[in-house]
This record gives C-alpha cells, sequence and structure tokens, in this order.
C-alpha cells in the first residue's frame, strides 16, 4: 500500500500525517473529531486542550466498548467452532458404527 502525506485541519490547527487511508477518509475523521469538539467547546468554558482530552477520552471509550463487543464476539465464535467439531466427531464416530453394522448385516446375508 502506497503512502501519502495527508494535510488536514481540525479547529483551525493544521495538521500532517503519512498514511496509506485516502485523504477523504482522513478528513471524515478530522471532520468527526473536529465536530465532537466543537461539542465541549461551544457556548461553554471549556478549553481547547480539556475539549481535546474529552474527545480523546470518548473515542478511548467507544474503542474500549466495540473491543469488549468483539471478544464477546469471538467468544461465541469458538465456543461455535467447538460445537461443529464435538458433532463433527459424534457424526464420525456413528458414520463407523453405521459402516460396521451394514458390513456386518452383508455378512449375514
Amino acid at each position: 500500500m502506497e503512502k501519502k502525506n495527508v494535510r488536514f485541519f481540525v479547529c483551525g490547527a493544521e495538521f500532517r500525517i503519512c498514511t496509506g487511508d485516502s485523504e477523504e477518509y482522513i478528513r471524515s475523521i478530522a471532520d468527526d473529531t473536529e465536530a465532537r469538539i466543537r461539542k465541549y467547546t461551544d457556548n461553554t468554558n471549556v478549553t481547547g486542550f480539556q475539549a481535546a482530552v474529552l474527545t480523546a477520552m470518548e473515542y478511548a471509550e467507544e474503542n474500549r466498548r466495540k473491543e469488549s463487543i468483539l471478544n464477546n464476539i469471538k467468544d461465541q465464535l469458538r465456543a461455535y467452532l467447538d460445537d461443529a467439531a464435538r458433532i463433527k466427531s459424534e457424526r464420525d464416530k456413528y458414520k463407523e458404527e453405521y459402516e460396521k453394522l451394514l458390513e456386518q448385516a452383508k455378512k449375514g446375508e
């Protein structure tokens, strides 16, 4: 993936990053970040720094919640895969028993 320098602004401050993501993607994140910061600074006494910290905490909390959801999904998937392996093993055992009985029945004819 080719990396490129992307220039963007948040609350009037210029930033540049080297990324493999598209400029549109980076700018959409910057716009979302600015909207969240402005939520704290508009019509309040919260400083830009305080708003940036609150916004970072908001993102961190969202990330932690999503990681928890993802871990729960992974645990469920592992349980489903374990169940599938157990069922396959049981199926193989019954199939083997069936084939033995079939063979015994053929010998008895």
